[in-house]
């Protein structure tokens, strides 16, 4: 036997991909909310972004939200933990790639507006 390590198969990668592409669906919503409070408050408030004059709601319902979004990347960091301890990845590509699909769509219906048409229609469902 060789000490050498193999190269991971591409086999193993289905378990990250397959557990980090719903998170990332699923994490638009809560990172919207995270950009709006920042644009509406301390983005504004150094004068980089214009606060949306409707918003009268005051900072309270936005914290709520980013704790949702807390809780929401608190377990998407447990379930990457419990899938990385069982599957033979290296660590720093791993998490590197698990980010990546995690802000994957978010980036991507930022440059592409359109994106953002096309996840709302994908709810068609509900």
């Amino acid at each position: 036997m060789s000490d050498i390590p193999r190269r991971p198969s591409r086999i193993a990668w289905l378990a990250p991909v397959a557990v980090n592409i719903p998170f990332g669906y699923l994490a638009v919503l809560p990172f919207g909310f995270v950009w709006y409070f920042l644009a509406q408050y301390p983005l504004a408030a150094l004068g980089l972004t214009d606060r949306d004059p409707t918003d009268n709601d005051g900072v309270l319902p936005h914290l709520v939200l980013l704790t949702v979004t807390g809780l929401f990347l608190a377990l998407w960091t447990a379930v990457n933990a419990m899938v990385r301890r069982r599957v033979v990845l290296p660590v720093r590509l791993y998490w590197t790639v698990a980010a990546a699909l995690l802000l994957g769509p978010f980036v991507l219906i930022g440059v592409f507006p359109t994106g953002w048409e096309m996840w709302q229609a994908s709810w068609g469902w509900l």
